[in-house]
């Protein structure tokens, strides 16, 4: 059996078929489906099942592709100790994160990275919480940075910093300059909303459920930049994440409301509890934890702050 063989099994169970797995993997699918074909003679078992539906694994399919992910990563991080011998820290970071989090907290982290490490190549990919936990274990991933994952036994946790989410609002809405705004409040309000499909929309509409709280959505969308300008627009309010709002808040484009109970949302990393990590990925967590202090102590300053102002 060989490593060409398992990468091409993946890929045709990933992609779910093998003309999107000869794409992936950039070769004909005469030549992968003679890859499927060596490995499943050297397994004595066929390792899919063909049908109308497409491709589906069979039990066999089911036990290597456990296995197979296994000595993928093993060799990828083989691979990687040897290269370290001779260049330090290099090599690629398959890191995974929100959008919020991708756009507004880690170019920061990357260029320090660049600036240090050049040889080191991140690469970045935005999904759900949900998503990229499944990522990560199907060791598709080396690191996630993503606000309130799931727990799993086989992961490590590490809190990078909470950050608060307040209503915003244009100035020529009713609720700009107010310090707070009562959940009795957002009745028959209109929101410009954060689909739930993502990680932010997801926590959102969880504390407003918890809370029996229910609001008059006139859009909802999945980008973060598409919601400041609705509301900027007049379109509604919106409960947006601070670190997304800090250049409209001082130009005073819009204003930032808390909300009692506070509505916040932890941003973790989360990596393999039990696994070797090459020098690239450590050096990326530590440059996240030292950004990530820098952080906390804005987020409190720029808390005491509004405390102040209102």
């Amino acid at each position: 059996m060989e490593l060409n063989q398992l990468e091409c099994f993946i890929a045709v169970l990933e992609e779910g078929g093998f003309k999107r797995a000869t794409a992936r993997l950039g070769i004909t699918q005469p030549a992968l489906s003679y890859q499927i074909k060596r490995l499943e003679e050297e397994l004595g078992v066929q390792v899919f099942h063909r049908g109308p539906g497409g491709i589906t694994p069979t039990e066999a399919g089911r036990v290597l592709v456990d296995h197979a992910h296994q000595v993928i990563a093993a060799v990828r991080e083989a691979a990687q100790a040897v290269r370290e011998l001779s260049d330090g820290v290099t090599g690629e970071i398959r890191i995974g994160t929100m959008k919020c989090a991708g756009t507004y907290f880690l170019p920061q982290v990357l260029w320090e990275i660049r600036e240090k490490h050049p040889l080191v190549r991140p690469k970045l990919l935005y999904r759900n919480a949900d998503e990229l936990i499944d990522e990560l274990l199907s060791n598709r991933l080396d690191v996630i940075v993503v606000a309130d994952p799931p727990p799993d036994d086989r992961l490590k946790y590490q809190v990078l910093f909470r950050e608060r989410i307040s209503l915003v609002s244009a100035a020529e809405h009713p609720f700009f300059g107010r310090a707070k705004i009562d959940l009795a409040d957002l009745k028959d309000v209109e929101f410009v909303s954060l689909s739930p499909q993502t990680t932010t929309g997801a926590l959102i509409r969880t504390y407003l459920v918890e809370l029996g709280v229910s609001v008059v959505s006139a859009i909802t969308t999945d980008n973060v930049e598409t919601v400041k300008r609705m509301v900027e627009a007049g379109m509604g309010v919106a409960f947006l994440p601070d670190m997304v709002t800090g250049g409209e808040v001082a130009e005073k484009r819009l204003a930032r409301s808390a909300v009692e109970p506070p509505l916040s949302m932890e941003v973790v990393i989360v990596t393999w509890r039990d696994s070797r990590r090459s020098l690239a990925v450590d050096a990326f967590i530590d440059e996240l934890g030292r950004m990530g202090r820098q952080w906390r102590a804005g987020s409190a300053q720029d808390a005491e702050r509004d405390s102040w102002r209102n």
